[in-house]
This record gives C-alpha cells, sequence and structure tokens, in this order.
C-alpha cells in the first residue's frame, strides 16, 4: 500500500509539473507578443523610426466608430477581397521605419484563408505560411505570414522575404517606453532626414535636428486628447533654443493658414498650430490639443 501511494503521488506531482511546465509556456509564449520589450526585439530598429499603437485601448475610448464618409476605392477593394477591417479586427500595431524596409508585427483577428487569396488575386504568391506580393511601386514588395493566428508579421521592402526576419526573438530591450496607447519614437538620426518624415510634418521637425531623440504620444488629456512631444537635447542652451524654434515655426505656421483659405481647411494644420512648448533643463516638451471630431476626419475614408 505504501509503494502504491508513493506511486500515486509521484504519478500526481508529474502531471501538476507537467501542468505547470504547459501553463508556463503558454504564458511566455503570450507574453512574446505582448511584452512591446520582447516584441521589438525582433525588429531590425537600429536608426529606425518606432511606432505603437494600442487599437483595442484606441477603440476602447470610442475613437474608431464606422466612418460616415465612403470609403478610399483601394480601402474598399482589399475590405472586400480580404474582409479585414482595422477598426473592428486590430487590436494592436508595432511597426518600423527606415531605410531598410517598413516592418509591422499586428495583433487582431485575420482570415488566412482569405489573405491568401487575396495576394493570389493581386499577382502575388504563397509558400507554406509566407505570401508575397507587388506593392504600389516596383521597389516596394509585401510579404506577409502568421507568427500566430492571431498575430500577423508584415514587412514592405525591396526584399519579398523580409517579413521573415520578424520570426525570430532576440533579447529584450531595456530601454524605458511610453506607456501611452499610441507612441512614436524617432532617433536623431531620422531627424536629419527629410524623406524619413511626413511633408505636412517637415517644417515642424526641421527645428528638431539636432535633438538625439524624439517620444510623441497620444491620449486623453482632460475633457479631450492630446499628442504630446518629449525631445532630448544635448544641452540646456540647446533645449532653449529649440522651444523657441518650435514656438516660431508655429506662428509661422499660422500666419500662413491665414493668408491661404485652402490651408485653413486642413484639419492637420489645425492641430499643429494649436501647440505649446516648454524647456526644462536638457528636454523641451510640447502639447498639441485635439478633439474627438477631428480624429474621425483625419481618418474618414479609411
Amino acid at each position: 500500500m505504501f509503494a502504491r501511494r508513493n506511486v500515486a503521488v509521484g504519478i500526481a506531482i508529474v502531471a501538476v509539473s507537467l501542468a505547470g511546465a504547459t501553463l508556463w509556456l503558454r504564458w511566455n509564449n503570450a507574453r512574446h507578443f505582448t511584452d512591446i520589450r520582447a516584441l521589438l526585439s525582433r525588429f531590425p530598429v537600429e536608426d529606425a523610426i518606432v511606432l505603437n499603437i494600442d487599437f483595442a485601448s484606441v477603440r476602447g475610448a470610442g475613437l474608431l466608430a464606422d466612418p460616415k464618409a465612403s470609403l478610399e476605392p483601394e480601402y474598399q477593394k482589399f475590405l472586400d477581397g480580404t474582409g479585414f477591417n482595422y477598426r473592428r479586427d486590430l487590436d494592436s500595431v508595432t511597426a518600423s521605419f527606415s531605410k531598410g524596409g517598413n516592418f509591422f508585427i499586428a495583433r487582431g483577428r485575420f482570415d488566412w484563408k482569405m489573405l491568401r487569396d487575396y495576394a493570389a488575386h493581386q499577382g502575388g504568391s504563397c509558400y507554406e505560411q509566407l505570401c508575397r506580393m507587388a506593392g504600389s511601386t516596383p521597389d516596394r514588395r509585401i510579404s506577409f505570414l502568421p507568427l500566430r493566428d492571431d498575430t500577423m508579421a508584415l514587412a514592405v521592402s525591396t526584399d519579398d522575404l523580409a517579413a521573415t526576419r520578424l520570426t525570430k526573438a532576440g533579447d529584450p530591450l531595456k530601454a524605458q517606453l511610453p506607456t501611452a496607447p499610441v507612441w512614436l519614437l524617432v532617433p536623431g538620426s531620422a531627424l536629419h532626414d527629410a524623406a524619413a518624415v511626413p511633408p505636412g510634418l517637415r517644417l515642424m521637425l526641421s527645428a528638431l535636428t539636432n535633438a538625439d531623440r524624439l517620444v510623441v504620444t497620444m491620449g486623453p488629456s482632460g475633457s479631450g486628447l492630446a499628442a504630446k512631444m518629449e525631445a532630448t537635447c544635448r544641452s540646456k542652451d540647446e533645449a532653449r533654443l529649440l522651444a523657441s524654434q518650435l514656438r516660431n515655426v508655429t506662428t509661422t505656421l499660422k500666419e500662413s493658414m491665414q493668408r491661404d483659405k485652402q490651408a485653413q481647411s486642413d484639419q492637420f494644420l489645425q492641430v499643429l498650430v494649436g501647440g505649446t512648448f516648454d524647456d526644462n533643463g536638457a528636454r523641451v516638451t510640447g502639447t498639441w490639443p485635439f478633439s474627438k471630431a477631428l480624429i474621425d476626419g483625419l481618418t474618414s475614408g479609411i
């Protein structure tokens, strides 16, 4: 009886250990797709602009309601072909943008069969899990594959196998990252490259070329929303000069809008001219308030 009892206890211990190990492996695997530092270890982030959007939080705040305006034809075509709607199906996106290509890891709900069929209908091809197709120009090749059922790796690069670079994780990053639902990290090297930033931001960012790093976050602020910037400079004097330059750029934009009626209807410029700036030590901060109606207008048609 004693021997049989020991065997039973041993079996129970092994069973509990196996169950614990299975749960730990599942948790560890899930952590690699929810922990941003672990996720970014998959990216070629050297000298890259890094973007993270928590779509689940943004949607929960009521900022991704169905658009009232007609959808853009190309986006409507994509919806019809894949059944994927980012307003409904996307939970998060982490991305890096650099001269080597644009890389994305997206979590959400995907119909992989429809996505593979869509790639084939667009003249692309799929082999095993990897799909490849042409982008908008000959040097833009799109590749994507599932990392899990709910996670997609996607790349736009000259290399049509680029998405496979996201399949391997490295050591988690140790750098401090923002906690806002939407944030953008821009290294100082990218601020010197005018082609690396959207045209609408080039005038504003032209004042930031001496910053070592730029952090932009977006989230709730008081009764509305706000985009907030933090730029790190090499010295207090450079920070003071940068804050002054940003105020001057904002004044220039305001004066341009007053003279140009077409610019007055530009919703993005409306946000930029509302910016306020301050310097504290070697840091410069900026805030741009905006409304939910403005978000709806900027995302109308997509």
